[in-house]
């Protein structure tokens, strides 16, 4: 009889081990997707700040040599 409830809690506890498992897989999933996400996003944010800080400096030596030119 022992036998027979130890076959069904470890038949039981397989299936949740497969559970587990497959909900932990869906959650890594979901997270490497997000993390592909944020990181073209973050990619496109360093291209943008790279851009205007270049457009920054040329604003700037621009007005030193106009502010240069009125003196």
């Amino acid at each position: 009889m022992g036998a027979i409830f130890s076959a069904g809690s470890e038949k039981r506890s397989l299936q949740l081990a497969a559970e587990v498992n497959s909900r932990l897989q869906a959650v890594l999933e979901d997270a490497l997707i997000k993390n592909i996400t944020l990181k073209g996003s973050v990619d496109s944010l360093s291209n943008e700040v790279s851009r205007l800080s270049r457009e920054n400096r040329q604003l700037t030596l621009t007005h030193s040599r106009c502010n240069e030119q009125h003196i």
